[in-house]
């Protein structure tokens, strides 16, 4: 594909824009489980039931359908019945928008939310390959109280992703700034990812190593 020919953001219809989100999800779930390892659309399959994303295999011709939209879009190569992924999530998220005529910034908002929400059973994000306990902090809340709520999460031997509003960004790092002056911790970076809808403010995940 030649990303050098760039595709001007028009506004999406619903139905385009559910369909985006799937490709998203798509891909950030070939990213989490394959990485750059080659795969068949065959054993996607398998992984999409066992993690309960049935809605990815339900329609007819999926996931081959969407894997092929993936292909065109550049994120994604085949050979016969072999797939890979090739870009990264950064480039990832360019490609995909320039496909779909959509906003860079927010199509790489999407990706970033995808491979960084937190489990539903374990309440943990996964970043890079390390796993974080997910600790919310509360607009207002008091450090001590949140302080504490951390050291007891980090107590079982992960990392902590403490999340907070995008407007109180600062108190997560006032937290994070107290914890690491009694502690031999240190900050592993932070993101900013969309809320659960559409209308939802922006959520900031500050990642503390704890080893």
């Amino acid at each position: 594909m030649d990303r050098s020919r760039r595709r001007v953001a028009t506004a999406m219809t619903t139905e385009e824009s559910g369909a985006l989100e799937d490709r998203i999800d798509l891909y950030t779930t070939l990213w989490s489980v394959f990485r750059d390892r080659p795969f068949e659309s065959d054993e996607l399959a398998r992984q999409l039931v066992e993690r309960g994303r049935h809605e990815l295999v339900s329609t007819t011709a999926e996931p081959d359908a969407s894997l092929a939209w993936l292909v065109d879009a550049g994120v994604v190569t085949a050979d016969g019945s072999a797939y890979r992924v090739t870009d990264l999530p950064n480039d990832a998220a360019r490609a995909l928008a320039d496909a779909a005529a959509a906003d860079v910034e927010t199509v790489r908002r999407q990706v970033l939310a995808a491979l960084t929400a937190p489990d539903e059973e374990s309440e943990t994000v996964v970043v890079d390959d390390d796993g974080y306990t997910v600790v919310e902090l509360g607009v207002g809340e008091s450090m001590d109280a949140a302080a504490d709520r951390v050291v007891e999460a980090a107590a079982d031997g992960e990392g902590v992703a403490v999340t907070t509003p995008g407007t109180n960004a600062a108190a997560a790092q006032r937290l994070a700034d107290r914890l690491i002056a009694d502690r031999s911790w240190s900050k592993a970076g932070s993101t900013v990812v969309e809320g659960d809808h559409e209308d939802a403010e922006l959520v900031f995940h500050l990642y503390l190593d704890t080893d």
